[in-house]
């Protein structure tokens, strides 16, 4: 759950809400200074479905006892959310073995540097190290039966390298999309990059910075600005859309932003809060 602090209360947006909206992103990808992914199918299956493990945690709420709400993703432990996690990709590669691959990547690169494009060291917690070796193994075997046999291995490889780059940018990018309040204009030339904010539940001002966006297979790497223009208008720097601009929906709850006498507190009230869509028009700056 992407839970942020907002002058209504809090506002609630499930994982899979996220990828929903990763994955519709992920179709308009490409133009003419954004090379559009080979892998377009794999790529917006595996960005639509990359965080469905959530489905069993989002679903109760999961609830941060200390601070007496819903909890925030990132306040989660490993050994509460990598079993689920593991079941939401078992069920993409039940979709598509290349997705499935996809989502593999993206999940063992979460707990290493996302494979270099960030800095940092990996995570050195036993289930992390342990994700990061079973994904690398399944995913080879995955990737074999995409190819198939058909053309150069290597440029498939290539092309498969480029799609898991760009669905860390698709993830980031929804990710700020459900973390920024897009009802208030940013004011100031300032920007935040987007993995320093994730773990915030009260959200810096300013735009937001997604680091490391591929511009062809094996870059160019080029940041990419994040800014709300104005209330419900998204402009990005540089534009990676294939549609000149576009509305795309946010399904969100909000609830009190209180103290919770217990987890069935909070769950009572996140399930008694009609979600509600937050519309977001992209377009260039």
């Amino acid at each position: 759950m992407l839970v942020t602090r907002r002058p209504g209360g809090l506002c609630l947006i499930t994982h899979p809400e996220h990828g929903r909206v990763a994955g519709e992103l992920s179709r308009r990808w490409g133009n003419e200074g954004f090379q559009a992914p080979a892998h377009q199918e794999a790529l917006t299956t595996a960005a639509t479905h990359h965080d469905d493990g959530w489905y069993e945690l989002d679903g109760r709420p999961s609830f941060n006892v200390e601070q007496a709400r819903p909890a925030h993703f990132l306040e989660l432990p490993l050994e509460v959310t990598v079993p689920p996690y593991g079941r939401g990709v078992d069920s993409v590669y039940a979709r598509d073995r290349h997705a499935g691959a996809l989502v593999s990547m993206h999940w063992a690169g979460l707990y290493h540097t996302r494979f270099g494009l960030h800095g940092g060291e990996p995570v050195a917690h036993p289930l992390a190290v342990e994700v990061v070796a079973e994904q690398d193994h399944r995913r080879v075997a995955a990737l074999r039966d995409a190819w198939g046999g058909r053309g150069r291995r290597s440029e498939f490889e290539r092309q498969t390298w480029y799609a898991y780059e760009l669905l860390q940018a698709l993830d980031l990018m929804s990710l700020a999309l459900g973390l920024v309040d897009t009802g208030q204009a940013v004011r100031g030339n300032d920007s935040v990059s987007v993995p320093q904010t994730l773990a915030r539940i009260e959200q810096p001002q300013g735009a937001r910075s997604i680091p490391a966006v591929p511009v062809a297979p094996g870059g160019p790497y080029v940041p990419l600005t994040l800014r709300v223009t104005a209330p419900g208008e998204v402009a990005l720097d540089p534009y990676p859309f294939s549609e000149k601009s576009f509305e795309i929906h946010v399904s969100a709850r909000t609830v009190e932003d209180r103290r919770y006498r217990s987890a069935q507190d909070a769950a009572t009230a996140y399930h008694g809060a009609h979600p509600e869509p937050i519309a977001v028009r992209i377009g260039p700056m």
